[in-house]
C-alpha cells in the first residue's frame, strides 16, 4: 500500500486527515478514539462521493475520482487489515461506477447513430469517448434499411470472401437472407381402412366386400391393364392424327409394350435341371449340368467354318500375259501349222477321208484340165452345185450355233446371277417431284432391265426410290438417275415434234443466225417441274435383298411409307426426309 502514489488534493478534509494521521502515533486510548473518528469521517466522504456520482450518471463524466490509499497503521494489525479491505471495496465500487457510466454513454451514442455498433465492455477497459453525433443530415436511417437478420456463423472458407452489406438495400439482397426452417407439421393420424366399406372396395377395383387375390384375379387385372393401354394408344393416335404428328408416334406405339423376358435364355437352359433360373436357388451347384457326362460343355473346341469376306467376291481375275502383235501372229501361225499336220497324219493313216477338191469357176481349168476341155458345160454345172452345197452347209452350221431367244435370255439371267454373287449393293434416291409419266417409266423400266429390286414411294412432299442389286447394275442405275434423266423437262405428247424458231420470233431476242427451241408451257392442272432434282441419299453394300421385284407404292403419310419399307428399312425414309443437298446447306 505504501508504493502507490496519492493524488494531490487541496481540499480541506484531506489536510485534516493528514494532521489526524500524524496525531495517531501514540497507542493510548486517545489514539484509538482518533482512529475510529477517522474511519467514520472517511466513510462519510465515500458515501457523499458515491451519491454525487449516482446523481451525475446521466451526464458526461467530468473528472476521474482518485483513489485515496487506506492509511497504514503500524500500531495495530487488525485495524490495518480492516482498512485495507475497506479500501479494496471502495476501489471495486469506483470501477463499477465507471463501467456503468461508459455503458450509458455508449447507449446514448448508439441511439443517436444507429450505424455505430456497441463495443464489448471489459472490466479493466478505459472510458470510451462518445462518438460525434449529427453526421450527415442528422437523420436516423429508415427502418427498412436496417438489417434485422441474424448473421450466420462464419467459416474458414468464407473468411476471405467479400463482405456483404449489413442491411438489405434491395429485394434481391433480402431474398438472399436465410429463411427460417418451417416448423415440422404433426404427422397425420393413420386411419385404418375398413375392407368392408364400399369406398375401399372401389379403390382396389374389387366389387366384393373383401379384396380377393388369386390366379384368376391377377389374370383379370392384367387383361384390364392391357385394355387400358390399348385405349391410351388409341387416344394418342387420334390426337396425333388431328395435330398432323402421326409420323412421330408410329415408332412410339410399337415400343410402348415390350415382350416379357424368358424364364431362361436358350444358352443357359441346357445347363439348368428344369430349365429355369430359379434352379440356382433351389438346387445345389453340384446338380447343375456343368461337370456331368451329359453336359454340353466339353474340353473339345469347335472352330467355326471360315467364310470368305464379301469384298473377296469383287476381286478381278488375274490378267493373262500381254503379247505384242508380232508375238500374237507367230503364236497363231504355229498353232495352225500343228493342227494341219495332225490332220494330214490322220488322212495318211486312213482314219479320215481326204477333203474333196474345192473347185471354183476361177480355178476350174487348173483343177479339171482334161474334163473341162472335153465338156465344159457339164463341168461348170457340177462346180456350181458344189459351191451351192458348201454355202448351204455353212449356213446350216451357223444356224445350229445360233442361240434362241430363250437361250439368250437364260444366258443374261446367268450373267446377272453371277454378278449378284459378287455382292449386293443398295441405294436410296430422293426426287422432289416424280409426277411426270416419262420419268416414272424410265425409273421402273431400267430397274427391271438391270435386275434391280426395290420400291418407289410416292408422297405429297417428295418421292423416294430404293433399289438393290449387283454393283455393276447399281452403278449404271446411278448414272441414269443423276445424269441421263432430265428431271426439269416434261414429257412431250406422242407425235409432237420440237419446233425450231429463228431468233426474233415469239419474243426470242438475239442475233447471229442462231436458232432457239420453243418452250412448252405445262397446261393448267399439271405441276411445274422447275427446280425438280434427284439426289443420292445413301449407297452401300447390304447382306441380302429385301424385295423380290421392283414395284411402285403410293404412301400419303409417313407411317404408311415406313410400313411399306418394313422394319429393317424404315430408317431410310427418315434419312431421305431429313436430307438436304450440299448446295442448299451452304446457301443457308
Amino acid at each position: 500500500m505504501g508504493d502507490r502514489k496519492r493524488a494531490f488534493e487541496e481540499s480541506g478534509p484531506s489536510i485534516v486527515s493528514k494532521k489526524a494521521r500524524r496525531s495517531t502515533s501514540s497507542n493510548g486510548p486517545d489514539g484509538l478514539n482518533d482512529k475510529e473518528a477517522l474511519i467514520a469521517q472517511k466513510r462519510a466522504e465515500i458515501a457523499a462521493k458515491l451519491a454525487a456520482m449516482r446523481s451525475s450518471s446521466t451526464t458526461a463524466f467530468a473528472s476521474p475520482v482518485s483513489r485515496t490509499p487506506a492509511p497504514t497503521l503500524s500500531s495495530s494489525t487488525g485495524t490495518s487489515a480492516a482498512s485495507a479491505h475497506f479500501a479494496e471495496d471502495v476501489g471495486k465500487r469506483i470501477v463499477e461506477a465507471k463501467r456503468k457510466v461508459t455503458e450509458a454513454q455508449n447507449k446514448l451514442a448508439v441511439k443517436d447513430n444507429p450505424y455505430m455498433s456497441v463495443p464489448p465492455s471489459r472490466a479493466n477497459s478505459r472510458s470510451v469517448e462518445p462518438a460525434p453525433q449529427g453526421a450527415g443530415l442528422k437523420m436516423a436511417a429508415h427502418p427498412l434499411l436496417l438489417d434485422t437478420s441474424i448473421p450466420a456463423p462464419q467459416s474458414k472458407k468464407d473468411r476471405y470472401k467479400p463482405m456483404q452489406p449489413k442491411f438489405a438495400s434491395i429485394r434481391a439482397n433480402a431474398r438472399n437472407a436465410p429463411t427460417p426452417q418451417p416448423a415440422p407439421s404433426p404427422a397425420p393420424a393413420v386411419v385404418k381402412e375398413n375392407p368392408y366399406a364400399a369406398a375401399a372396395a372401389s379403390a382396389t377395383g374389387d366389387t366384393g366386400l373383401k379384396a380377393r387375390r388369386g390366379k384368376y384375379m391377377s389374370i383379370a387385372n392384367q387383361i384390364r391393364q392391357d385394355a387400358q393401354l390399348e385405349a391410351l394408344k388409341q387416344r394418342i393416335a387420334e390426337s396425333a392424327r388431328k395435330a398432323g404428328l402421326d409420323s412421330e408416334f408410329d415408332t412410339l406405339e410399337k415400343n410402348i409394350r415390350r415382350e416379357v423376358p424368358p424364364i431362361a435364355e436358350w444358352w443357359d437352359a441346357p445347363l439348368l435341371p428344369t430349365g429355369r433360373y430359379s434352379d440356382l436357388d433351389e438346387f445345389d451347384p453340384a446338380y447343375l449340368k456343368i461337370r456331368t457326362e451329359n453336359s454340353p460343355i466339353t474340353f473339345y473346341i469347335q472352330h467355326p467354318i471360315p467364310i470368305p469376306a464379301p469384298g473377296d467376291k469383287n476381286k478381278p481375275p488375274p490378267k493373262p500375259l500381254m503379247l505384242t502383235k508380232k508375238e500374237q501372229k507367230k503364236m497363231r501361225k504355229q498353232r495352225r501349222q500343228a493342227e494341219l499336220q495332225d490332220k494330214r497324219d490322220r488322212i495318211r493313216m486312213g482314219l479320215i477321208p481326204p477333203d474333196p477338191p474345192k473347185v471354183r469357176l476361177s480355178n476350174l481349168m487348173k483343177v479339171l484340165t482334161s474334163d473341162a476341155v472335153q465338156d465344159p458345160t457339164r463341168v461348170e454345172a457340177r462346180v456350181r452345185r458344189e459351191v451351192a452345197m458348201r454355202k448351204h452347209t455353212h449356213d446350216k452350221m451357223n444356224a445350229e450355233r445360233k442361240l434362241s431367244d430363250e437361250q439368250r435370255r437364260e444366258n443374261l439371267e446367268t450373267k446377272k446371277a453371277e454378278e449378284d454373287k459378287k455382292g449386293i449393293f443398295g441405294a436410296v434416291y430422293k426426287i422432289s417431284n416424280l409426277s411426270d409419266p416419262a420419268h416414272r417409266f424410265k425409273v421402273r423400266k431400267n430397274a427391271e432391265q438391270m435386275a434391280l429390286t426395290g420400291l418407289v414411294i410416292f408422297n405429297p412432299a417428295f418421292s423416294m426410290v430404293y433399289v438393290e442389286g449387283a454393283a455393276k447394275f447399281t452403278r449404271s442405275y446411278k448414272r441414269l438417275m443423276l445424269h441421263r434423266i432430265a428431271w426439269t423437262e416434261a414429257a412431250r405428247a406422242r407425235g409432237e415434234e420440237e419446233v425450231e424458231l429463228a431468233d426474233g420470233e415469239n419474243g426470242i431476242e438475239g442475233g447471229g443466225g442462231e436458232t432457239g427451241k420453243a418452250s412448252v408451257t405445262p397446261p393448267s392442272g399439271e405441276v411445274s417441274l422447275e427446280g425438280n432434282r434427284c439426289d443420292l441419299v445413301w449407297e452401300g453394300p447390304i447382306r441380302e435383298r429385301a424385295f423380290t421385284n421392283f414395284r411402285p407404292k403410293s404412301c400419303p403419310t409417313d407411317s404408311t411409307a415406313r410400313d411399306a419399307l418394313g422394319l429393317k428399312l424404315m430408317s431410310y425414309w427418315d434419312m431421305a426426309k431429313n436430307f438436304k443437298p450440299e448446295d442448299e446447306e451452304w446457301n443457308v
